[in-house]
């Protein structure tokens, strides 16, 4: 059911306006709960205060994929935030994801599965991928970007915090 969902989205995002979102709506974080692919759980309420840079992907997705690689490279760009990766997909496609891009190494990253909770699809009414959410250090919605969107744009948006 999760890979039909996926396909439908794939083949519906360029019928959505992909754009950079405006920060109208939601001003505050999803309230997510994850599993990390160590196996404990990990929410919203556990982020330290702080910038946040909230990331729902799929890990069979292009653009998340090149997104991830590109942010791996800038690393300097996120180094002092708090970077929270959500998916719907199951630890066994996750698992692999984490290991290519080496974000286990990562102290200020925390990935895993909402699994078919779909609250933070539903939180930010998801309609591509990457969706993500900037918060600036008081927990405030900064920018949102949703699809396709050029990784420089998104960077200096996370450099001006």
């Amino acid at each position: 059911m999760n890979r039909k969902l996926f396909v439908l989205l794939l083949i519906l995002g360029p019928l959505f306006n992909c754009f950079a979102q405006s920060t109208t709506g939601t001003n505050k974080i999803a309230p997510f709960s994850i599993r990390l692919t160590n196996g404990q759980l990990y929410n919203y309420s556990q982020l330290v205060p702080g910038p946040v840079v909230l990331i729902y992907f799929s890990p069979d997705c292009d653009h998340c994929q090149d997104f991830t690689k590109d942010l791996v490279k800038n690393y300097n760009v996120v180094a002092n935030k708090q970077v929270v990766m959500v998916t719907f997909q199951a630890m066994d496609m996750l698992k692999p994801f984490v290991t290519q891009y080496g974000l286990a190494s990562r102290s200020n990253f925390k990935v895993g599965t909402e699994g078919n909770s779909a609250i933070v699809q539903k939180y930010y009414q998801i309609r591509s991928f990457p969706y993500i959410a900037i918060y600036d250090k008081k927990g405030n919605l900064v920018k949102t970007y949703e699809g396709t969107q050029p990784h420089e744009k998104i960077f200096e948006t996370l450099r001006q915090l």
